[in-house]
């Protein structure tokens, strides 16, 4: 596969099938010494809500690009906290992509949202009277919806960065870390290795509903069986005593939380009793964090997130012309935009429309391959990662293309 700046056009005899599917390419996973920081560092599970409220001045509205094709993107670039200082160094990836792909032919229209769904209408409205022919983001799920009103009647579509899937829908498609995906890959994966038994804790909240509905029909699908399933919330002692009990039947129990969280879940399992040692533990991309890492009980734990080669070699090319670290949805930002000038430069006048961004090869990005689905939610090629007390090592890569 090519990367963006390697772009050829296909030969005439290349079905647009198989254009499609090469257009973001392998050159952009070589790897390169970089540091691997978690999913989410700067941002809740679900990526819903920021930190507080504008830090300061919105920002003014900025046109990047001298490309005839034109791109909104809508950042909360004045929020405070933690969700300001992502919004800029996806910002920063952004345009990172721009310099990196050779002679695109875009520009990108980039306006700040404050962090607010007020904010995110008046960008759009902004991008669009401009001539965005897409929008890319928002970045928070309140914001999305505010975006989409103006946008679905018009037909443009939007590829936002939020991760919660409610708000996926009809010309509405989310570029992110979806749950639905880690669960996916690690239950497939461990199926494959002869784990039929299933137990499960996670966080009695949004981000654990879609965990639970993707788990149970993963395993369905496997022909495997749920022996206990438990939510938790500021008690995590009784559904682990629950949990515990139960894992006499189980080959496999599954933690989906941030990295403290599934700590605090794995001493509260330990506290009531359960050998976590005797049983494959199991997680999603949030466990690529150092407190993971670094317990004890969690080694030679199972989870499923993107090969992180890509973003080493993606961070060191951010360091050396930003000088800091990217945030780890920065990169969310990059493919989005040399996705978008992939598309400007191979596929004319359809080039964002919905069968071509639903396209079922998908693209390669940084972080792996991906495609977007009809109802707006992604798949990604994942791999499988064990935890080690170093940080992680991949036991299965990331597939190199799609099944049907």
């Amino acid at each position: 596969m090519e990367g963006p700046h390697h772009r050829k056009s296909p030969p005439s005899g290349t079905t647009r099938r198989t254009a499609l599917g090469l257009i973001v390419g392998a050159p952009l996973l070589t790897a390169c010494s970089g540091v691997q920081q978690s999913l989410s560092q700067f941002s809740t599970p679900f990526g819903g809500n920021q930190e507080g409220g504008p830090a300061g001045p919105q920002q003014q509205p900025q046109a990047v690009g001298t490309g005839q094709v034109k791109i909104g993107l809508i950042l909360p670039l004045s929020a405070s906290g933690n969700a300001g200082l992502a919004a800029q160094s996806m910002r920063n990836a952004a345009e990172m992509a721009l310099a990196e792909f050779q002679n695109p032919n875009i520009q990108l229209l980039i306006k700040d949202d404050g962090g607010s769904p007020q904010g995110a209408s008046q960008g759009a409205q902004q991008a669009l009277s401009e001539g965005a022919e897409i929008i890319l983001g928002p970045l928070f799920a309140g914001s999305v919806p505010a975006v989409a009103q103006l946008t679905r009647p018009r037909g443009t579509s939007v590829i936002a960065f939020s991760t919660d899937s409610s708000v996926a829908g009809r010309g509405v498609y989310l570029l992110s870390f979806l749950p639905e995906s880690d669960i996916n890959r690690i239950v497939d994966y461990s199926a494959g290795i002869g784990k039929r038994s299933f137990a499960a804790m996670v966080p009695d909240n949004a981000y654990g509903n879609v965990v639970e509905a993707a788990f149970k029909q993963a395993v369905g699908r496997k022909n495997g069986r749920v022996v206990a399933f438990e939510k938790y919330g500021a008690d995590r002692a009784t559904p682990a005593r629950t949990v515990a009990q139960a894992l006499g039947q189980a080959d496999a129990l599954l933690i989906a939380d941030d990295g403290d969280s599934v700590v605090a879940t794995a001493d509260a399992l330990t506290a009531a009793g359960a050998n976590l040692r005797n049983i494959q533990l199991l997680g999603t991309g949030l466990w690529d964090n150092p407190r993971v890492f670094a317990t004890p009980v969690l080694q030679g734990g199972l989870y499923a997130a993107p090969d992180p080669s890509g973003f080493r070699s993606f961070a060191g090319r951010y360091r050396s012309k930003y000088g800091g670290e990217p945030v780890r949805t920065a990169t969310l930002a990059y493919d989005a935009v040399a996705l978008m000038a992939a598309l400007a430069r191979t596929q004319g006048a359809q080039r964002f429309a919905p069968e071509t961004l639903t396209n079922p090869s998908g693209f390669a990005g940084i972080d792996g391959l991906f495609r977007f689905r009809s109802d707006g939610t992604n798949e990604r090629g994942l791999a499988v990662m064990k935890v080690a007390s170093g940080g992680s090592t991949p036991v299965a890569g990331s597939p190199k293309s799609f099944g049907a």
